[in-house]
């Protein structure tokens, strides 16, 4: 979804900025438009590289908001852009002279490290948010989507891998999943083919949404604006760690404010002592899967 340029630290980009300046012989006033070209037009790729964000999907926006924060994001890229002006003034400031004045290329050329030096901070900021937004998968809001949803360690990642072309990465411990993982399945409808998406959403836990976490909203910005059927996921074995009385109010409180079909499965099914009344399905097995894909096109009603 997001195709985001590198971000350089300071120190590199000046590196960068002044060998190109001084390469060659030439003279003091082309030495100081070589090196403002260089950090003007790098950091106006940053600038220019990453989206307009009032005209992002609402799920994007959210999911954004949640990972790393527009708001940060927009003080940081002001920021860069800010230095990018200032860098532009020095040259145009030292450039002033008349013509066979020297000029100090010494002085140009620290006051722009200065300037860059005081962005760096914002810089790596960008850098550190670029690595978590090419985390992003690229999710077609379009695409009929049921989203995996339940608390932490409950078994989704393994339901995902079974239900889907999806490989996530697996692990018994809490938050396993930190961000949105994605997969595919596909279903005949008179000789049509249907894709069907399925989007595994962070581990969720029964509280206010004014106390959810970073990753609890990315979760949540999948069920709101994403989600055409909801698959509820309990973990009647507890091995998840958590009661099956909380597992069952977060049920609850998500079917009293979604208007969608919800599907509540008892995961881990293999390891289930007794049958609760829910459709049993299990990643080790394969048991109940099929079943369970076709409540999902039957809810999504082709």
């Amino acid at each position: 979804m997001f195709r985001l340029p590198w971000i350089a630290s300071a120190d590199e980009i000046v590196d960068r900025a002044f060998r190109r300046a001084t390469k060659g012989s030439p003279s003091g006033r082309e030495k100081i438009r070589c090196a403002r070209d260089v950090i003007a037009g790098e950091l106006k790729r940053y600038v220019k590289g990453f989206p307009s964000f009032d005209q992002l999907h609402p799920f994007y926006r959210e999911v954004l908001d949640a990972a790393v924060g527009i708001d940060g994001l927009r003080m940081a890229l002001g920021a860069v852009d800010g230095a990018r002006k200032k860098v532009r003034m020095v040259a145009r400031e030292t450039l002033r002279r008349r013509r066979g004045e020297d000029v100090d290329v010494s002085a140009a050329f620290g006051r722009m490290a200065s300037i860059m030096r005081d962005v760096d901070e914002q810089l790596v900021f960008l850098r550190d948010a670029r690595r978590t937004i090419a985390r992003i998968p690229d999710i077609d809001v379009e695409t009929p989507t049921a989203v995996l949803v339940g608390y932490p360690n409950v078994g989704k990642s393994s339901l995902l891998r079974r239900l889907s072309r999806a490989k996530p990465k697996v692990a018994p411990y809490p938050f396993t999943t930190t961000g949105l993982a994605l997969g595919h399945f596909t279903v005949r409808d008179d000789y049509v083919e249907h894709a069907v998406q399925v989007v595994e959403a962070p581990g969720l836990f029964d509280r206010p949404a004014s106390q959810k976490n970073r990753v609890e909203k990315q979760a949540l910005a999948a069920i709101a604006h994403l989600a055409d059927v909801i698959v509820f996921m309990y973990d009647a074995t507890l091995h998840c760690g958590y009661p099956l009385e909380e597992q069952e109010h977060l049920l609850d409180s998500i079917r009293k404010e979604m208007d969608l079909p919800v599907i509540a499965v008892d995961g881990k099914a293999d390891l289930a002592e007794k049958d609760r009344g829910y459709l049993g399905v299990s990643a080790v097995t394969g048991e109940g899967i099929e079943q369970l894909r076709e409540k999902i096109v039957e809810a999504l009603a082709f």
